[in-house]
């Protein structure tokens, strides 16, 4: 875990890599929706943090947010508790 992970208050900064736990805390989506994005290939992670921690890009997963909320997305399937 790495020092941004382990901070108690609001992270001042988003690092341009960040880990599985870091991307959740960073898009507030779930792991469901992140391994979605992962299938799609939406957001890559890759084995390049500390002791071959995967990490992914910021910019990914910017991305995957704006694709998330564009106007015109299909948001049916976000209420689907059936």
């Amino acid at each position: 875990m790495g020092a941004a992970e382990k901070h108690p208050g609001p992270i001042p900064f988003w690092p341009a890599g960040m880990s599985w736990d870091m991307a959740l805390a960073y898009t507030g989506v779930g792991e469901a929706q992140m391994r979605d994005w992962q299938k799609r290939g939406l957001v890559r992670f890759r084995a390049r943090g500390p002791k071959g921690g995967l990490v992914t890009s910021r910019d990914q997963l910017d991305e995957a947010l704006r694709q998330l909320f564009a106007a015109g997305a299909d948001m049916a399937e976000d209420f689907d508790f059936g």
